[in-house]
């Protein structure tokens, strides 16, 4: 009767090692799925801080866009948008003219029905200008996942592509603020 129960407990432990086999894979997969998840909420967070960096650097002051001053805002417009998403995992640089995050912007001088690239009839550099002119900035950033939540079969895939692209825009109104002396 001894013999009996001593080969029964190495049996049982057997099966666990064998379950703990099986499952571990899917536990893995599922852990990693949630920080995959928990890096795109994040990451989503990111550029869509970025984005609002850059816009608000566009609309505060009409100087910005007077003739002569608009190359040079639209470039810093796009270095800041590439400085505060320069910590993303797949971030493409250099800071001044970043691949991914790929930054574009447009105005919308009706007070916000269109938005079109800046052009010289504009007249977005006038503070006074009512409905003011509004800045929008969008980022596109194409994420990579840890987990690739895809498989395929019979030469079709199931599930989710191993990259995601998502797009952030912000708008801000022309701000001129007057400081008293």
């Amino acid at each position: 009767m001894f013999t009996h129960r001593r080969n029964r407990t190495r049996t049982e432990r057997g099966q666990s090692i064998v379950e703990f086999a099986l499952v571990l894979p899917l536990m893995l997969f599922i852990a990693l799925a949630v920080v995959d998840l928990a890096r795109i909420y994040t990451t989503m967070l990111s550029v869509e801080s970025a984005a609002r960096e850059a816009a608000d650097f566009g609309t505060f002051g009409s100087e910005k866009w007077t003739p002569g001053a608009v190359d040079a805002t639209v470039a810093n417009m796009e270095k800041s948008a590439c400085v505060a998403s320069s910590d993303l995992p797949d971030y493409q640089g250099p800071d001044d003219n970043c691949a991914n995050p790929v930054f574009t912007y447009c105005m919308s001088p009706d007070g916000g029905a269109t938005c079109v690239p800046y052009s010289e009839g504009l007249t977005c550099d006038n503070p006074t200008r009512e409905p003011p002119c509004r800045v929008s900035v969008t980022l596109a950033y194409t994420f990579n996942l840890i987990v690739p939540l895809s498989i395929e079969a019979f030469g079709v895939r199931y599930g989710f592509p191993n990259s995601i692209t998502f797009e952030r825009t912000n708008t801000f109104a022309m701000t001129d603020l007057e400081l008293d002396p």
